[in-house]
C-alpha cells in the first residue's frame, strides 16, 4: 500500500489537475482548496501566493525529471531507445505523473504570466538533450533524437507499435500507413549515433 500523500502534495495535485483540465485562470485558491478538500486558510498556509503554487509545480517537475533521467541513463537498451520509446504517446500510461506535470507547467507557461514555467520547460529540454548528447557524442544526432522525441510526443497514435493483423506479418499500423514504426525509428537513430 502506497503512503497517503501529504496535505501539501494533495494541494499541488489539485492545482495541477485544475490547470490541466480547466486552465490556469480557473485554478483559483477557492477551486484548489475545494478540490483538495482543505480550507482556503490551510491552502494559504502552504502556498501563500499563486506564485508559490506555480513554484511548487516547477519543483515537482524537476524531481520527476530527475527520476526520468535516472531511468534513462540506466536503461538496458540505452538512452536513445528509452527516450524515443517513452516519448511515444502510445507508451505513456494514462495519468502518468511526469506527463501530467509537463502538461500543467506548459499550460502555466502558455498563459504568459509565469516565466518560471517556461524556464523549467526549457531546462527540461536542455537536460534531456545533454543526456542524449553524452550517449551519442554528436550534437547534430542529439538534436535529431530530441526533435524525433518531440514529434512522437506531439503526434499521438501515428506511431503505434502494436502489430495488427494485416497482409504483412508483424507489420505495425504505422508501417501500413507509410510511416515508420518506433522500432524502425530507433534503429535509424542508433545507426546515426555510431
Amino acid at each position: 500500500m502506497s503512503p497517503r500523500p501529504s496535505a501539501r502534495e494533495k494541494m499541488l495535485d489539485s492545482f495541477e489537475h485544475l490547470v490541466v483540465e480547466t486552465g490556469e485562470r480557473s485554478a483559483t485558491f477557492d477551486a484548489v482548496a475545494a478540490a483538495a478538500d482543505v480550507s482556503k486558510g490551510g491552502l494559504l498556509y502552504h502556498f501563500p501566493t499563486r506564485e508559490a503554487l506555480v513554484d511548487g509545480l516547477v519543483t515537482r517537475l524537476e524531481a520527476l525529471l530527475d527520476d526520468d533521467v535516472a531511468r534513462m541513463t540506466s536503461a538496458a537498451d540505452g538512452v536513445v531507445d528509452y527516450f524515443i520509446r517513452t516519448s511515444s504517446r502510445s507508451a505513456i500510461p494514462e495519468d502518468d505523473p511526469l506527463d501530467r506535470c509537463i502538461t500543467a507547467v506548459a499550460g502555466l507557461g502558455a498563459s504568459g504570466r509565469w516565466p518560471q514555467a517556461v524556464s523549467a520547460l526549457t531546462a527540461m529540454q536542455d537536460r534531456w538533450y545533454r543526456v542524449v548528447l553524452d550517449e551519442v557524442g554528436d550534437p547534430a544526432v542529439a538534436s535529431l533524437v530530441c526533435l524525433v522525441s518531440d514529434g512522437l510526443y506531439f503526434t499521438p497514435a501515428q506511431f503505434e507499435e502494436a502489430s495488427v493483423a494485416s497482409g504483412a506479418p508483424g507489420a505495425s499500423d504505422a508501417s501500413r500507413r507509410g510511416r515508420a514504426s518506433v522500432d524502425e525509428v530507433v534503429a535509424l537513430l542508433r545507426s546515426l549515433a555510431r
